[in-house]
């Protein structure tokens, strides 16, 4: 039976006063928490103490992350770590309020030291995970990733899809100017469209006319309610990763790496992914359009790029029920395809699949391209 790598004894000052905090509090179980977020993913046993629990971690070999596409589980997180950081620095200065709201909006942009930067890369942030986090979810569906034993992964990429999208559409308000007005404004009209969820909805954020209720309760959603819902879905991505493990080409073998390596991979990927962010928030920054008025509707007003199929979908000479009902089926079908794919049996295998969600992303893109154009002269 193989034994558990110890730490040598205790020689420095350092060494000793870690020890003596462990004799008094499980500081093996305060570092296990690293693990849950993909920052460390060897296992950890919180009865050893702390410091024979780091030697463990630094001479166990590692599984790569910083490879494609394990590399895009990591962003998820690390991204989150950037708009989190990002937003609580906006929120010492933002003030949801319909009065209010664009004006501390733009002297964020305008007065605060750094504030243009924070702003910026806090939007180009939410682009950039949003994206990440579908791309993430199609990579599963195309290699086949939602059957068993890695069902639960699969959840957790759509829950985490939605969350995203939910996270950038609520924040799309929150500056209260022309054009995150209107954006919203079509947005909303969509769901409030859907059968059971509209009503639902409506009630949930205070109303179907635009308002401070509105603006008030997106802004608890974004802040709260949302990040904390995401948290969950990326500790469920990880705890699932822990038991069945990275994935990878059948035969292929895998690439071990050290801790240290490890580390140096997170830090040069963290480093990299903010260098790009700051370039996109110098060289593109957001463009205010004015305050919102909410008596004169701009031309060419669309929903978020996310929500431009359904708009097409709602333009249709047909009762919104009809494509509400549809759009409400495929996002119930999602979670449960593992279900779905296993119930079909041989009729519905992985190639037939992959055809099917070609088809339907193809879709997809046609009505996106036909949403955008819906409001052009």
């Amino acid at each position: 039976m193989s034994t558990l790598p110890k730490a040598a004894p205790a020689t420095s000052r350092w060494d000793r006063a870690i020890d003596w905090v462990d004799d008094r509090v499980n500081l093996s179980e305060l570092f296990s928490f690293l693990t849950h977020f993909g920052l460390i993913y060897t296992p950890i046993d919180t009865k050893r103490p702390l410091r024979d629990v780091l030697h463990q971690v630094r001479t166990t070999p590692l599984e790569s992350y910083a490879r494609w596409p394990h590399i895009l589980g990591l962003l998820t997180a690390l991204l989150f770590g950037l708009e989190a950081v990002s937003g609580i620095l906006l929120a010492f200065y933002y003030q949801p309020t319909t009065l209010s709201a664009y004006d501390s909006t733009r002297s964020i942009v305008r007065d605060v030291m750094l504030g243009w930067l924070v702003h910026h890369v806090h939007m180009w942030g939410s682009y950039l995970l949003c994206g990440v986090v579908l791309v993430r979810m199609l990579r599963l569906f195309w290699d086949g990733l939602y059957k068993a034993p890695r069902e639960i992964l699969w959840f957790s990429a759509v829950g985490l899809a939605w969350l995203v999208i939910q996270l950038d559409f609520t924040g799309l308000l929150l500056p209260w100017d022309v054009k995150s007005y209107w954006a919203a404004q079509r947005g909303l009209e969509i769901v409030w469209s859907l059968p059971i969820v509209g009503p639902l909805f409506s009630t949930l954020v205070g109303g179907r006319t635009m308002s401070e209720d509105v603006l008030n309760r997106f802004y608890v959603l974004h802040i709260i309610v949302l990040p904390l819902m995401y948290l969950g879905f990326v500790y469920l991505t990880f705890a699932t990763m822990r038991r069945v493990g990275l994935s990878r080409i059948a035969g292929a073998v895998p690439k071990l790496t050290t801790f240290r390596r490890h580390v140096s991979d997170l830090i040069v990927i963290t480093l990299l992914l903010f260098a790009g962010l700051v370039t996109l928030a110098t060289l593109m920054p957001y463009q205010f359009h004015g305050a919102a008025d909410p008596y004169q509707t701009p031309k060419g007003t669309l929903p978020p790029w996310y929500m431009l199929a359904p708009y097409a979908l709602f333009q249709l000479p047909i009762p919104r029920w009809i494509p509400g009902l549809g759009l409400l089926a495929v996002a119930l079908a999602l979670p449960f395809l593992p279900a779905i794919v296993k119930g079909a049996g041989e009729r519905l295998d992985e190639k037939r699949l992959r055809m099917a969600g070609l088809g339907v992303f193809g879709l997809w893109l046609v009505l996106s391209v036909l949403g955008a154009l819906v409001d052009r002269k």
